[in-house]
């Protein structure tokens, strides 16, 4: 058939044009993608054209050629152009699409107007194919650097607007005489090498393999091609830039957000689909596109979910548009107006993109659309949604994007992907690999969380057949993980089950948890049990169970959260083993949980309610119930109540923005045995009965300025103190023993580190103090700093005018130093350099006053991160020696330096260099180094991020 004659060489030209070889080079792609256009023309013109027999052997012909040009025997010939040989191909396939235009619009039953018509349509083809790619980097799985020219434009349409008026016959022979012509070269150049006695496949018999194919020219194409679509996917990990599948649907959106010139007003553009489907993976390629930063002046992205709350999108939205976060704690009706006006005000203007994710109803649209200024400059909203109610009710049903399954062989493909690799799936496998696959439902999600449980485990038919995946459910093979699970991993991974759905957890907060529920042992005295529970947290991840969300600058994980699926079956089987009960999964609704929730706490030790839960007086208690995690909730809260819960031992209020929950603190503190307390209070005043929390080891206070009463200290067992702030603490009068378990405690503000507050914290490992008094003395004794031992992390803010002289006399122990507000001269940074163990370093606002740094051979041994925010530095020299394990470097707010030190280009380590999009000649700089690490290295991938300012 002429259809899959010329279906098949496109494809022939995309592998071809795809291909990781050297030898493509840019000209050379710009004539692949020229075969390619005509190619296309000629599909286009199948239906018009009588003659299809013709172009079939036309296509076939042709691919043979493209086959001949790209084997490998044919490239390594030194002789050999490949442009000149393409571009021949290309003159003859010209000659031949502009008979084929000439004949079609000249056929009885043509229509005037589709000569017209088809340079418009050509030029959609045109922009379709330049955008696949532009999207190489994900079917290649790596990225095309990012000072690659860009492709030109075909130059066709000539061939398309100069047309002859007189009827033409297709001439094949032409394409026929340049296939002979192009084996005989083949011959003449594998000749003259064929004195070596090499036993590889020469040119010559290529060439003769080559023209026995010509000879049958009516040979079909080739069935085992591989189909001409895939779905893209984001492997496990959401920050990977490696993809599979989808190239159809990113066609389609990119036409429908830059092709689409004639709708100049603002369109919103839905992507609708099912729970795991890839919605939020489509848009989050499209909105990383480079095509689309380009096109697009300003880019933001903001998640709305089905508990949405209008403030907290309002921030989110600001913080994305900045490209920072706004301090905590602005939540006045004021300041949210402020902030909406701003958003209007930034985005007016301008031609901006916009990613609404999850946004499930109706009233959640119209109480944000009206942020969004339409100036007829092609700005574009895209929403994802499950709802189709949403969508038809934002966008005209033309610009909804419905979402679909992946078919049998897309399926195959990623999940034989997945677990296998670049290798093919065993025999013995197959067929109960295909079973599992079926069972997964043509979910993308459901299909990569399989594949990445299946990778690890051994690969045999009997274990494989336990595994029974039915309508999309991952029950059957989630168990076959969970069961191979220690008993203590376990309880950690079902207790995840009493967070939310798409909430971010909170990596430490989870791991503070699971110390305080007592899940955990430690049998290594030199471990503390937090290191044992980070460690849970990295195994429940390789199990493919847990995702990760978001990185620390260290690389250790920062958040994380259940897939949907996953989290389903982690609260069935939370709830089946009373290990926690998700109130608000198992009863939906505020009427079913007053009937049933006062029985059911009778029978769960640990529960997730929501705040209004906690209202229900004198039917909610339950003696036996141990832990609650509450989600706050949107209007009027009262004051929670805990009244009935006698044997309580950890409190735990999500945090969340703009969510201000407080306790009847009288209540709280009469729970004697609570080992873990998180949340707000009211007034930021910690009464003296907090003396009576003897097991307290947790402490976390959701607002600034807190007070802390001398009591605070009587607490032996106290592990962790934070709050966003607290007022100076008070120490006691007399003998007092230290709190030999406190690891954390941050933010202490005007913080004095006596002789008497060190053997007070002498086990500490995070520190975060402030100063904001008019007047900074040596009465503060940062001094003794270096007494701290056991001290890992440190922050330190200066909020005053008055600018310290500050001996850095840090201890060796420090791992990460973040260093805020004018502390120390940049001559001083040697003596940081020389800690041996330090891989963090953070200078925000001016922390070092001077504008030049020199390092110095010996120091920065283990830094792997390090920031400059805000700086009046002029000059930077170093060598690669001088900091020769770094990953990554970000400069941000640096008006006055020009330039980066060459010599960081050949830090084999550094992967990745940030630099604010102000500062152009510091950019232009980053760039340089990236060129040279690709000539010089080229199998090391250095990426330069732009951050907007």
């Amino acid at each position: 058939m002429a259809h899959e004659a010329v279906e098949s060489l496109q494809q022939t030209l995309l592998q071809f044009l795809l291909r990781d070889d050297d030898r493509i080079t840019p000209p050379v792609k710009h004539l692949i993608i020229s075969i390619h256009d005509k190619a296309v023309v000629l599909q286009f013109n199948l239906k018009h054209f009588p003659d299809k027999e013709t172009i079939r052997e036309v296509a076939n012909t042709a691919e043979k050629i493209i086959q001949y040009l790209s084997s490998s025997e044919y490239l390594s010939n030194p002789s050999v152009r490949l442009s000149d040989q393409l571009g021949e191909l290309a003159e003859e396939l010209d000659l031949i699409v502009g008979d084929v235009i000439n004949n079609v619009s000249h056929s009885p039953g043509v229509s005037s107007s589709s000569g017209s018509a088809l340079k418009s349509q050509v030029e959609h083809l045109r922009i379709a194919t330049e955008l696949i790619v532009r999207n190489s980097n994900w079917l290649r799985k790596k990225s095309a650097p990012s000072d690659s020219p860009s492709i030109p434009p075909s130059s066709k349409y000539d061939v398309v607007e100069d047309l002859p008026v007189e009827l033409s016959a297709i001439n094949t022979n032409r394409i026929r005489r340049l296939a002979t012509k192009m084996k005989s070269t083949g011959r003449a150049v594998a000749d003259e090498e064929d004195n070596s006695d090499s036993t590889s496949i020469s040119t010559k018999d290529v060439a003769v393999g080559f023209d026995d194919d010509l000879r049958d020219s009516t040979t079909a194409a080739s069935s085992s091609r591989p189909a001409s679509t895939t779905k893209y996917f984001v492997a496990d990990d959401p920050s990977r830039d490696d993809v599979f599948g989808f190239d159809e649907d990113i066609l389609r959106m990119m036409h429908r957000i830059t092709g689409s010139s004639s709708y100049d007003n603002l369109q919103i553009l839905p992507i609708v689909g099912m729970g795991g489907i890839g919605k939020s993976t489509l848009a989050r390629l499209i909105y990383n596109d480079p095509v689309i930063i380009k096109h697009f002046h300003i880019r933001a992205w903001v998640t709305v979910s089905q508990d949405y709350c209008i403030p907290s999108i309002v921030s989110q939205l600001l913080a994305s548009l900045k490209g920072k976060v706004d301090p905590v704690g602005k939540d006045s009706l004021i300041v949210i107006d402020a902030e909406k006006l701003q958003i209007y005000k930034i985005l007016s203007g301008r031609r901006y993109l916009i990613v609404i994710d999850d946004i499930w109803s109706v009233e959640a649209w119209n109480r944000i659309r009206w942020l969004f200024p339409n100036k007829n400059n092609e700005s574009r909203i895209i929403l994802t949604t499950r709802l189709m109610d949403v969508a038809t009710y934002a966008a005209d049903s033309w610009f909804i994007h419905m979402m679909s399954f992946l078919d049998d062989k897309q399926r195959w493909r990623l999940f034989q992907n997945k677990v296998f690799g670049d290798q093919d799936c065993p025999d013995e496998l197959r067929s109960v690999g295909e079973k599992i696959v079926k069972g997964c439902g043509g979910l993308p999600l459901s299909i990569v969380t399989v594949a990445g449980l299946l990778s690890r485990i051994p690969r045999t038919p009997k274990l494989w057949h336990q595994i029974d995946v039915n309508d999309g459910q991952l029950g059957s093979i989630l168990s076959l993980s969970y069961n191979n699970l220690t008993r203590q991993l376990r309880k950690c991974f079902l207790y995840i089950a009493g967070f939310p759905q798409d909430y971010d957890i909170n990596a430490s907060d989870l791991i503070k948890l699971w110390v305080a529920e007592g899940f955990l042992e430690c049998r290594n005295e030199s471990k503390s049990v937090e290191v044992v529970a980070e460690r849970c947290l990295e195994d429940l991840i390789k199990q493919s169970l847990v995702l990760v969300t978001s990185l620390k600058s260290d690389g250790k994980i920062k958040s994380c959260r259940l897939h949907s699926m996953v989290r389903d079956f982690c609260v069935r089987q939370a709830g089946q083993e009373k290990v926690l009960l998700s109130a608000m999964d198992f009863f939906p609704n505020l009427i079913l949980r007053r009937h049933f929730l006062p029985q059911v706490l009778q029978n769960h030790h640990r529960v997730s309610v929501s705040w209004h839960d906690l209202h229900l007086k004198d039917s909610t208690h339950s003696s036996c119930t141990s832990s609650i995690i509450c989600i706050p909730q949107r209007g009027y809260t009262p004051k929670g109540s805990v009244e009935n819960f006698t044997s309580l031992r950890v409190l735990h209020v999500l945090r969340r923005k703009n969510y201000h929950s407080y306790w009847e603190l009288g209540q709280v503190f009469e729970l004697i045995n609570l080992t873990h307390l998180s949340s707000n209070i009211p007034d930021g005043i910690v009464p003296p009965a907090i003396a009576k929390l003897q097991n307290l080891q947790t402490l976390i206070i959701y607002r600034s300025d807190v007070r802390l009463p001398v009591e605070i200290w009587s607490l032996r067992k106290l592990r962790h103190l934070m709050a966003f702030s607290f007022h100076p603490l008070p120490l006691p009068e007399g003998a007092t023993l230290s709190l030999q378990y406190l690891q954390t405690l941050s933010l202490a503000t005007n913080f004095v580190c006596c002789g008497r507050m060190v053997r007070m914290i002498r086990n500490i490992k995070k520190l975060g103090i402030r100063y904001s008094e008019e007047k900074f003395g040596v009465y503060y004794h940062l001094d003794n700093l270096i007494h701290l031992l056991q001290l890992e992390k440190l922050k330190m803010e200066m909020h005053s005018s008055s600018v310290p002289r500050l001996n850095p006399i840090f201890p060796l122990s420090l791992k990460k130093l973040e260093v805020s507000g004018g502390w120390i001269s940049w001559r001083d940074m040697t003596i940081v350099g020389l800690l041996p163990n330090l891989q963090v370093l953070k200078l925000k606002n001016y922390a070092c006053y001077g504008e030049k740094w020199e390092t110095t051979e010996g120091g920065f041994r283990m830094l792997i991160h390090l920031l400059i925010d805000e700086s009046n530095l002029k000059f930077w020299r170093t060598k690669w020696t001088h900091l020769p394990r770094l990953q990554c470097l970000m400069i941000h707010r640096c008006p006055y330096l020009d330039e980066i030190p060459n010599d960081i280009a050949d830090i084999l380590t550094l992967k990745q260099i940030e630099i604010d999009d102000h500062n152009q000649s510091l950019l232009y700089s980053a760039k340089n180094i990236q060129k040279e690490r690709q000539e010089n290295w080229r199998n090391e991938v250095l990426k330069v991020v732009v951050k907007r300012t």
